[in-house]
C-alpha cells in the first residue's frame, strides 16, 4: 500500500464550546492533512499527481478560510466539533476527488490506476489532532 499526505492551514472561528454552548467568538490556525492511498503507484511512479491533491485541498479549505463556522453550511446544527471538521473536510474532498478523476476511487482516466482518499487529520489546538479514515 502507498500513501501520500499533503498538509494544508486555515483560519477560521466558531462560537459554540465542546460542551454545545454558545461562547464567545474565538479562532483557530487549523490545521489539516489530507492522505491518498493506492495500492500500486501510476506510471510515473505516484500515487496521485500531488499537485492534484494540493489544488483540491486549497480548494475545500479556501470555502472555510476566514469564516465563522457556525456559518458554514454543515456546522449549523451539529456545531464545529473538531471530528465534525475533519469528516466534513472529508466528504468534500472526496467529492471533488472523484469528479476531477471521474472514477469510482480515483481512477486515471485510462482505467490503469487506482488511488483514494483515506483519510483527513485535522488539529484546532497545538498537540490535539482527530483523524477521519475510511478503511
Amino acid at each position: 500500500m502507498y500513501e501520500v499526505r499533503v498538509e494544508a492551514k486555515f483560519e477560521a472561528g466558531h462560537k459554540r464550546g465542546p460542551d454545545g454552548e454558545i461562547h464567545s467568538l474565538h479562532h483557530h490556525a487549523w490545521k489539516v492533512a489530507a492522505y491518498a492511498r493506492s495500492h500500486d503507484l501510476d506510471h510515473i511512479g505516484l500515487v496521485i499527481d500531488f499537485r492534484v491533491l494540493r489544488t483540491v485541498v486549497d480548494e475545500v479549505l479556501g470555502t472555510l478560510d476566514q469564516r465563522v463556522l457556525e456559518d458554514v453550511e454543515g456546522f449549523s446544527e451539529s456545531g464545529p466539533t473538531v471530528p465534525a471538521v475533519a469528516v466534513w473536510i472529508f466528504e468534500r474532498l472526496d467529492g471533488r476527488m472523484r469528479t476531477i478523476t471521474g472514477g469510482e476511487n480515483g481512477t486515471e482516466p485510462d482505467g490503469t490506476h487506482d488511488f483514494w482518499l483515506a483519510a483527513v487529520e485535522v488539529e484546532a489546538d497545538p498537540g490535539i489532532r482527530f483523524e477521519y479514515r475510511i478503511d
